[in-house]
């Protein structure tokens, strides 16, 4: 059985929070600003790679852990998702149609009807694995790209 999404996101989320480098309590009212060399910014800019460019300087120069990089996905993956959602979207609407229907008895549960829906659960898991797994692929490429430019 395939761990339910909703899941995952939310400790995807719990990670993220807890990645910060300030307590919610504490404020930050200052602000620094210096000058650079368009080589110096360029130079900032490669190493941040996903990072605000502040929390980068504030790890850096306050020893916080690294912030983790934004998660970019590739526009061909997100289209993928994009219809994947769709169509699991659609199953999921026909999945309920027919279990609401069974229930107040005007489909009868068929042997037809038993394989429609475990067919439909099967795509459905497919869905699900091809969704999660362009999405890995997408944040491992931006972990590589990440680790090698610390």
């Amino acid at each position: 059985m395939q761990p339910d999404p909703r899941i995952n996101l939310s400790n995807q989320l719990a990670d993220t929070l807890n990645n910060r480098s300030v307590a919610p309590d504490e404020k930050r009212e200052v602000t620094i600003t210096f000058r650079a060399s368009y080589a110096e910014k360029a130079r900032l800019g490669q190493r941040c790679s996903g990072v605000v460019q502040s929390d980068y300087i504030r790890a850096r120069l306050f020893d916080y852990p690294l912030p983790y990089p934004k998660l970019v996905i590739p526009e061909v993956n997100r289209q993928a998702i994009y219809e994947l959602k769709k169509i699991g979207n659609n199953l999921n609407q026909q999945t309920r149609a027919i279990n609401e229907a069974v229930k107040i008895g005007s489909q009868p549960l068929s042997n037809d009807v038993k394989s429609y829906l475990k067919t439909l659960e099967e795509l459905t898991a497919l869905l699900e694995q091809t969704r999660q797994s362009l999405t890995q692929a997408s944040v491992e490429g931006q972990g590589n790209d990440y680790q090698s430019q610390g």
